[in-house]
């Protein structure tokens, strides 16, 4: 039987936007860190985000990470899927649907397009603290066993 990994709290009397997203997760094993984006609100996200029309998921993640950080990147293993239930910022009630990937940096390309984003490496001990979903920090501790 498969595990369905969900977080968050539902309510049953609110009525939840269902939000897919593709996410890597690069870790620097030797600095036992995981790369990360520090959005302007000072959130911790993993890199990466929602797909666009006609795109694949290996494209949405490329471009993500291309607006989010400027690199290229290697796309991995695949980590797993894992949802969230939360109110926004905005008040809206969303499920974050997150398909993790395993990724590497190849090279920075160009400089980030998201003004509001910005490439931080936390400690992989931290990511509990951190993250502001707690299925961005399941997705970087399922993928740093495979490290070990």
């Amino acid at each position: 039987m498969k595990e369905k990994l969900i977080f968050g709290e539902k309510f049953n009397h609110l009525k939840y936007q269902r939000r897919d997203g593709y996410y890597a997760v690069i870790i620097d094993t030797n600095k036992q860190q995981v790369a990360s984006v520090l959005t302007a609100k000072r959130s911790y996200f993993l890199p990466g985000g929602g797909i666009e029309e006609d795109e694949t998921p290996e494209e949405c993640l490329r471009r993500e990470l291309l607006e989010e950080t400027g690199y290229e990147i290697n796309i991995g293993s695949y980590i797993g899927k894992a949802q969230r239930y939360f109110i926004s910022p905005q008040n809206e009630p969303l499920l974050s649907n997150g398909i993790f990937f395993i990724a590497e940096f190849i090279e920075k390309v160009q400089e980030p397009m998201d003004d509001d984003h910005h490439l931080r490496w936390i400690n992989l001990d931290q990511v509990d603290n951190l993250f502001f979903h707690e299925h961005h920090s399941w997705a970087v501790k399922k993928a740093s066993q495979r490290f070990n």
